[in-house]
């Protein structure tokens, strides 16, 4: 795709790919940590000086070594002596110490719609896990594509992209710009080889809207602002066609989980809350996450209400959902909310009225971790 003649005077990009072009993409797309990244990894934003107890089962270490996110930990918990800590990066099995984890996508064919789970079992287990490990993968390199098809929606557009695009009160020179800049980073992608090199962990979405904040300088800023809002419509647009049913049933994906002793938990319920009355065998729900942060009483309330449903007594959850780009990186364009999230770090757990009703419920944070922790052994 190449620029209209109104887009092309409004922006310093030429027709070939730029030196500046490059760096920007390998800065953004780059796994190695530089010294002040290293620090940031090491060095949490909040502590816990007298905390004997570390509970972390949901946050992503994305492409930190694990080695900096131990060093993390025992800074911000430096007493806890009783710990159960497992990261649940998405779709991609990872182990740190005795355990291993997961947040995998399922299609739940009774809901007709994608939901996750996370998964937790033995480190120990994992030679025997390669059937799940397979579905993992599968998922993962489906997954790792959409931004492969944001771009080529872009690019070149059909007739529902442009509808949607006009729908939002977008015109053509806002998706102009936002196809040459998904032009450019397409080429950038198969030129520099990210698939093949090891860096696939950063083809995320958010990319292409990072490349364009990182590439906008002598843009038109009106115009710049409107090609970044189509490019997110897109995003969106792409996102929901999405063929979940490529993915493994939630029913398979618990069949093989169990079949490893793991614990099973519904993260961030209100995404998807059918899922909840569907009887699924789950050890329990996240009845509060950063990203859901406004329902922790009436997840409580309705864990509470759900008993006997399930083959195991549910239990309740919290989730941190720490990403670690969002701690080293302070381009990235996610949620700035993400930023203030910390591994290990649920305050509801001890605000009053969440207190209340998850004893009211006979839950609470010390009982989830041994049971929890009982029922992988």
């Amino acid at each position: 795709m190449e620029l209209n003649d109104v887009t092309q005077a409004a922006t310093p990009l030429g027709k070939d790919i730029s030196q500046a072009d490059v760096e920007a993409f390998d800065r953004l797309t780059s796994v190695e940590l530089s010294a002040e990244e290293i620090e940031l990894a090491e060095n949490p934003d909040a502590f816990a000086p007298k905390e004997e107890r570390l509970f972390a089962l949901h946050f992503h270490p994305e492409w930190v070594p694990l080695e900096l996110i131990e060093t993390r930990l025992s800074r911000s918990f430096p007493v806890a002596t009783d710990r159960l800590v497992i990261p649940t990066q998405h779709n991609r099995v990872t182990a740190l110490g005795p355990w291993a984890g997961v947040e995998a996508d399922c299609y739940d064919e009774n809901l007709g719609q994608k939901i996750q789970l996370l998964i937790h079992f033995k480190s120990s287990n994992l030679p025997r896990a390669g059937v799940f490990l397979d579905m993992m993968d599968r998922t993962y390199r489906y997954r790792a594509h959409q931004l492969l098809e944001i771009l080529e929606a872009l690019t070149n557009p059909d007739q529902s992209i442009r509808q949607e695009i006009n729908a939002n009160g977008l015109d053509h020179q806002a998706l102009d710009l936002a196809g040459f800049f998904a032009c450019r980073l397409k080429e950038l992608i198969h030129g520099r080889d990210v698939l093949a090199d090891g860096r696939s962990e950063m083809l995320k979405n958010r990319l292409l809207t990072d490349f364009m904040l990182a590439r906008n300088q002598g843009i038109d800023p009106i115009l710049f602002g409107s090609g970044l809002s189509v490019a997110n419509v897109v995003k969106s647009f792409v996102k929901h066609r999405l063929n979940y049913q490529r993915f493994s049933t939630t029913r398979e994906v618990i069949e093989e989980a169990r079949g490893l002793d793991a614990g099973i938990v519904i993260p961030h319920p209100p995404q998807f809350w059918p899922a909840l009355l569907d009887d699924l065998d789950v050890d329990g729900w996240e009845v509060w996450n950063p990203s859901t942060p406004n329902h922790a009483v009436f997840l409580t309330e309705s864990l509470s209400r759900a008993k006997g449903r399930t083959k195991r007594p549910l239990l309740a959850f919290m989730g941190d959902d720490t990403h670690m780009s969002s701690k080293i990186r302070a381009n990235v364009t996610e949620d700035k909310n993400g930023r203030g999230r910390e591994i290990g770090f649920q305050p509801p757990w001890w605000e009053a009225r969440v207190a209340e009703a998850l004893a009211k419920a006979g839950q609470c944070r010390e009982r989830t971790m041994d049971e929890y922790r009982a029922r992988m052994a």
